[in-house]
């Protein structure tokens, strides 16, 4: 799916996925590319984890970890 589709289905606005893409949150690291229902869930964690007060710079550490943990 587009940048704008994801923002869309997923409530978050454009310029926020674009910076959680370029700061290395979500599995897809280009935000010109084609989004996956992965990066939706992806994106889904990054705002729970928001939501509930970490901050960039902590997800910035513990995304990549999720991401290790959810490939094994």
């Amino acid at each position: 799916m587009t940048l704008e589709q994801l923002a869309a289905q997923s409530g978050v606005a454009a310029d926020k996925i674009v910076a959680y893409t370029k700061a290395g949150l979500l599995p897809c690291k280009d935000e010109h590319a084609t989004f996956s229902a992965d990066d939706q869930y992806w994106l889904d964690m990054v705002n729970c984890f928001l939501e509930n007060g970490s901050s960039l710079e902590d997800l910035k550490d513990l995304m990549p970890l999720c991401e290790q943990c959810a490939a094994n």
